[in-house]
């Protein structure tokens, strides 16, 4: 069996930070963030809850330093020091350049020096524009037409809770990366193996109103995670919940 690839937070914080740069001192912290998360049409909550996943990536990149490269004797926190300034420095409508002034050359090619250190162990492929659209038209329609639907109370929440957990972890995959993804999938389909009345509500095949349309969308996302290198095959767990559902 193929080594699993390790997920590449640094790269991700790398790109977000590069692209940042380019951007006008005089502009609005806010207007900037708007832009960099793809949150021009969200609303105030929806970006403030990106802008808090990018705080999050220093701590996932020192968890993969350690948890794969603790004998690295190149261990300076320079970078993580400086991005927690700029980020405790800003103001959403203060200037830009309050932010990115504490963004040097130096953080930069620490943070690129970590991603390179990263991508040894292999890179995860990255999931096209157009397939993560698609996936998550296809929750939103499902959605829609689940909150209008004639299903108990307690089943309707189920459902749109799962498929939110998912089209959430769509939505900030250039942030969050693919794991966040699999977490959402694993969750919706364990939670069918242990409540025998959602299972049946899910499964292809049943005759439930949503049952073929759910299962294939968990299908078509687990596969995509798969393809992008996230994991060699399936889990086994996720396998056996899949072909469950397909009985």
């Amino acid at each position: 069996m193929s080594e699993l690839k390790i997920d590449n937070p640094a790269l991700r914080l790398l790109e977000i930070l590069e692209q940042g740069k380019h951007h006008q001192a005089s502009a609005t912290c806010r207007e900037v963030w708007k832009v960099l998360l793809q949150a021009q049409n969200l609303s105030e909550h929806q970006l403030l809850s990106r802008l808090a996943r990018v705080m999050e990536l220093p701590e996932r990149i020192e968890q993969v330093r350690e948890d794969h490269f603790s004998s690295l004797r190149n261990k300076s926190n320079y970078w993580r020091g400086q991005i927690e300034i700029a980020f405790t420095s800003q103001t959403l409508n203060g200037r830009w350049d309050s932010f990115k002034n504490h963004i040097d050359e130096r953080t930069l090619s620490e943070l690129s020096l970590l991603s390179d250190v990263f991508e040894t162990r292999g890179a995860h492929a990255g999931i096209a524009s157009k397939e993560i659209e698609s996936l998550l038209a296809r929750i939103t329609e499902l959605r829609s037409e689940i909150r209008s639907a004639k299903l108990p109370l307690t089943m309707k929440t189920m459902l749109l809770r799962q498929l939110f957990q998912i089209q959430e972890a769509l939505e900030s995959y250039s942030i969050s990366g693919i794991e966040p993804i699999m977490d959402a999938v694993q969750s919706t389909l364990g939670l069918a193996v242990i409540d025998p009345k959602y299972k049946q509500e899910i499964k292809s095949g049943s005759g439930s109103q949503f049952g073929d349309r759910i299962s294939s969308l968990l299908g078509d996302v687990a596969n995509v995670v798969t393809v992008a290198g996230a994991l060699s095959a399936l889990p086994a767990a996720i396998q056996s919940a899949l072909n469950l559902l397909g009985q």
